[in-house]
């Protein structure tokens, strides 16, 4: 199995290469991915402790990853309205997203298969999903992530994981000094609640435009109503390109991360939100993903 197969209250352990992971079935949360012995993301030293995270440390976001406006949405011609959890917003899936929900955790060849059945009417989405999540290591200090559903009626669907990356190997440290590469050349820019217009805006002339690389820091340090509005990073930026998403170095620790998808947009949080035990700006929070509000 990849390296040997051990377990601590059903956390399971993958090793390959120079990668080790962790995966709770909480919520399929990644709890720890290092190479050669880096910890790059953050992490709460009690699993318990993850039953009650108000951050989104690391889990699958679902049903609907992001933000719905005023938590409702149209289907042929009928109204749904969701739980709401931010003002009156539905945000990643609503007050008991599947970030909360545990899944069954199977083991594979260099990773795990987990799996959830959403019931029709939880959290107000309609339909009945069969979700799975393939986690897995590959030969090439790889983690893969694979998102998949099944329904039997129209729902929105979109589903990413919330990871924190920090990756100066130090949590205490903040992620301004990384150096932050994006193939983006629009967003989808966001009104009150961060709610999108439905505007694509270029990325030309902002603190947004990470195409050549740019430190992190110091696009905060820049004017712009966005950020003043989020408090940071907290924008949804449309891709570019076949699958090359996003590259993010650490001077501190000279590892790098470099992101591939097949999704549309990326969600880029600076973790202005954190609070203690972690610091502010401790990671960057990296969300392949639809679009917002995208029902």
């Amino acid at each position: 199995m990849g390296g040997g197969w051990p377990s601590c209250d059903r956390l399971m352990i993958l090793k390959r290469g120079r990668l080790e992971a962790e995966v709770l079935p909480l919520g399929a949360i990644v709890r720890s991915l290092k190479i050669d012995g880096i910890e790059t993301l953050l992490r709460l030293e009690d699993t318990a402790e993850y039953a009650v995270d108000d951050f989104y440390l690391n889990p699958v976001i679902g049903r609907c990853a992001n933000r719905i406006a005023d938590g409702h949405f149209e289907i042929d011609g009928e109204v749904f309205q969701v739980s709401t959890n931010e003002g009156a917003n539905t945000l990643h899936g609503g007050g008991t997203g599947w970030n909360r929900r545990v899944w069954d955790i199977q083991p594979v060849e260099h990773g795990v298969r987990l799996s959830y059945a959403s019931p029709d009417g939880e959290m107000g989405f309609p339909g009945n999903v069969a979700a799975e999540v393939g986690i897995a290591l590959t030969a090439d200090n790889a983690l893969e992530i694979v998102w998949s559903a099944r329904t039997d009626r129209p729902t929105p669907v979109n589903l990413t994981h919330h990871l924190y990356f920090n990756l100066s190997g130090d949590p205490m440290k903040t992620v301004l000094d990384h150096i932050l590469t994006l193939a983006a050349d629009t967003i989808t820019p966001t009104g009150p609640g961060l709610i999108p217009t439905g505007e694509l805006v270029s990325v030309d002339g902002t603190p947004f435009d990470f195409r050549a690389g740019g430190c992190i820091g110091h696009a905060l340090g820049l004017p712009h109503p966005q950020l003043a509005a989020a408090g940071g990073l907290d924008v949804n930026f449309v891709l570019t390109g076949d699958h090359a998403a996003l590259r993010l170095y650490s001077p501190e620790s000279g590892v790098t991360l470099e992101v591939e998808t097949d999704q549309p947009g990326l969600q880029v949080y600076s973790g202005q939100g954190l609070k203690p035990p972690f610091v502010k700006h401790g990671a960057l929070a990296i969300e392949p993903q639809g679009f917002p509000d995208a029902p």
